[in-house]
């Protein structure tokens, strides 16, 4: 007798079967597959949890409007008498936290990966869509690179009021203006951009701590460590581009994605110029 578990969508009729348990981002996920055969993931709240409830539809609204490469597509939903769903796409490779393991990655890989995390945070601020928090386990990545977010169960649109007295998602990656309880705008999302790309290119965010005030703390008052000192190969561009991106004050980032790509584009283009000169002839 199988012990597997079915769940039946309210919306399309079609039932799920749930395979294997995991992690999206923070939240227990599903591989599931559907009565078609097709895999898919299910991210779920139980029946008896409204505010879940209420943050899983809010993350379908947004996921249903937006059409991007890079973001996980929602399939379907549904609602049962234990628990309401989403059906999400997969997504191809492994987590960045899986990718990192605290080694530090080929800079083509990294390169690659900021690239296409810029282009998701334009596309996204266009949409009127902020982030607030980009973790490694809330993205994937497969071995050429290509990156797609996840989890979206952080995110809000700027026609929203949201609770600007709560710290979103985990500190390690939080602004210093999200620390303080101040409504985040998009040059948090750059922040927290810079603190993901400080830890691609080293295997490790600027800021440790063992507890959440500790973190707090260093995000608003430490300098990030010279980034040279944990990965000396690093053009000074790259390295003054990070620095920007972790600036304190937001006046001090970048103004808008757009001005970010620009700087990365014309790093990646002098890495690769750099590169050809080398090859023998």
């Amino acid at each position: 007798m199988s012990d597997a578990i079915d769940l039946q969508s309210t919306r399309s009729g079609r039932t799920y079967r749930l395979i294997r348990t995991f992690r999206i981002g923070g939240r227990l996920a599903h591989e599931a597959q559907d009565d078609l055969g097709n895999r898919c993931w299910i991210k779920q709240a139980p029946a008896s949890d409204e505010a879940a409830i209420a943050r899983l539809r809010y993350e379908a609204i947004v996921l249903a409007k937006l059409d991007h490469p890079g973001i996980v597509r929602l399939l379907d939903r549904g609602r049962n008498r234990s628990c309401f769903f989403l059906v999400l796409s997969q997504a191809p490779g492994r987590t960045l936290n899986e990718l990192l393991e605290g080694r530090q990655l080929a800079l083509s890989f990294v390169l690659t990966i900021a690239d296409q995390l810029a282009n998701l945070l334009h596309y996204l601020h266009a949409q009127g869509i902020i982030c607030r928090t980009l973790t490694p386990s809330a993205l994937y990545a497969d071995h050429l690179g290509r990156t797609t977010y996840v989890d979206l169960s952080m995110v809000w649109d700027e026609v929203s009021l949201p609770d600007s007295t709560e710290m979103y998602g985990d500190p390690t990656y939080s602004s210093p203006e999200q620390i303080i309880g101040a409504v985040v705008e998009r040059r948090s999302d750059i922040y927290s951009y810079g603190v993901l790309l400080f830890e691609l290119l080293t295997g490790r965010p600027p800021f440790q701590g063992s507890n959440r005030g500790d973190l707090a703390l260093q995000h608003l008052l430490t300098p990030p460590p010279n980034i040279r000192e944990l990965r000396p190969d690093l053009p000074q561009d790259l390295v003054a581009l990070v620095d920007r991106c972790l600036a304190k004050l937001p006046a001090q980032r970048f103004p808008n994605v757009t001005a970010l790509l620009e700087t990365l584009c014309a790093i990646a283009t002098g890495t690769a110029l750099e590169k050809a000169s080398l090859v023998p002839r």
